[in-house]
C-alpha cells in the first residue's frame, strides 16, 4: 500500500469521485463492504436454519444454530446445497 502526500491524496480523491460520478460507479468503503458481507452471511444463515427446521424440525435447527451463524458464506452455500439431498442433519455438516 502506498500513502500519498495530503495534497496528492485530495487531488486523487477529487479525480476519483468525478470519474465515478461520470461512470455512475459509486465507491463502496471497506466498512460498507464488511457490512454488506455480514448482512449476506446473516441472510444465508437464516435461510439455512429455516430449511433445516422445515426438513428436520426445530430441534435440529437449534442444535446447529451456533455453527451455522458463525460459518463463512462459502460454507453456508455448501451446506445449503447438501440439505437438498440429505437424509439426516449430520450428513449436511460432515
Amino acid at each position: 500500500m502506498i500513502r500519498l502526500p495530503a495534497g496528492l491524496e485530495a487531488d486523487f480523491r477529487q479525480e476519483l469521485y468525478a470519474f465515478e460520478e461520470q461512470q455512475h460507479m459509486p465507491y463502496v468503503t471497506t466498512v460498507e463492504q464488511a457490512g454488506i458481507q455480514k448482512g449476506l452471511q446473516q441472510g444465508e444463515a437464516t435461510i439455512l436454519l429455516r430449511q433445516l427446521s422445515t426438513k428436520f424440525g426445530a430441534e435440529a435447527a437449534e442444535q446447529y444454530r451456533t455453527r451455522i451463524e458463525s460459518a463463512e458464506p462459502q460454507q453456508l452455500e455448501q451446506w445449503s446445497e447438501r440439505i437438498l439431498s440429505a437424509e439426516t442433519p449430520e450428513t449436511i455438516f460432515h
